[in-house]
């Protein structure tokens, strides 16, 4: 298997944790292809787990409560209502230790999608609050180059003095989320592809802590100023932070 490179890695100590759930199924039924599934080991340290609702029923109701619930019921109410009312699930989660490459990335991607082949009802990525119908899980991820921005949201919040963008994801990639305060109306969109930029190189190993220059989809060159902000305990990113700054455009 051809080896998942990340091209500007560097080693900051700081490793990243997966948290999915899968709906429907239990680890009895995991079956494996290394080369149907592109899966050559479970990454070490890793877990899987299975619960059902005879024994977890307050866990696994858990994951359709509260704001967790409301996004995700708000973004998919059929697919919502389907996972909640089943019976079994399969949680795959921990910090990964080996991430100098995303062969990681791309053994658990075939993991889930052999889970998939069993009757998924669906699929959680609790990093980023997302749900995921097993077609939409195989065309999103499965036999696909990975890149972090196909794993990463931007939120966008009106705040007292415009909008804030903000990520959730890179967690997964063992990067801090961004964040950028006070945007105009008229910027998101630019703003947007600079934290585009920011979630590929992240995902390719860069650690934004300084001043960058960066070339958007669009032909800009804009000069950001990221500030590492070492705090997990923020629940807007279940994660580390940067607070950047647009410099010039």
């Amino acid at each position: 298997m051809d080896i998942q490179k990340r091209e500007y890695f560097t080693d900051i100590h700081y490793k990243p944790f997966l948290f999915f759930v899968v709906f429907g199924v239990t680890g009895e039924e995991l079956e494996i292809s290394a080369g149907r599934h592109h899966v050559d080991r479970f990454p070490a340290k890793l877990e899987l787990r299975s619960f059902n609702r005879a024994v977890h029923a307050d866990y696994i109701d858990g994951f359709f409560a509260g704001h967790l619930g409301n996004v995700l019921k708000d973004s998919d109410p059929e697919l919502f209502d389907a996972c909640r009312l089943t019976e079994n699930c399969v949680i795959i989660s921990g910090q990964i230790e080996e991430d100098q490459n995303l062969d990681y990335m791309r053994n658990v991607i075939g993991i889930i999608q052999a889970f998939t082949e069993k009757g998924v009802t669906g699929i959680l990525d609790l990093m980023t609050f997302s749900l995921f119908s097993p077609v939409e899980w195989k065309e999103r991820f499965f036999e696909k180059e990975i890149n972090a921005q196909n794993h990463t949201v931007i939120l966008v919040s009106e705040e007292e003095n415009g909008y804030w963008l903000h990520t959730r994801g890179m967690t997964e990639f063992g990067r801090p989320d961004f964040s950028i305060h006070d945007v105009k109306e008229n910027e998101i969109i630019e703003y947007k592809e600079i934290l585009d930029q920011m979630i590929f190189y992240g995902g390719q190993g860069v650690f934004f802590n300084g001043d960058y220059t960066l070339h958007t989809y669009s032909g800009k060159t804009c000069r950001i100023n990221s500030v590492f902000v070492n705090d997990f305990e923020n629940d807007d990113f279940n994660n580390a932070y940067c607070n950047v700054s647009v410099k010039e455009e």
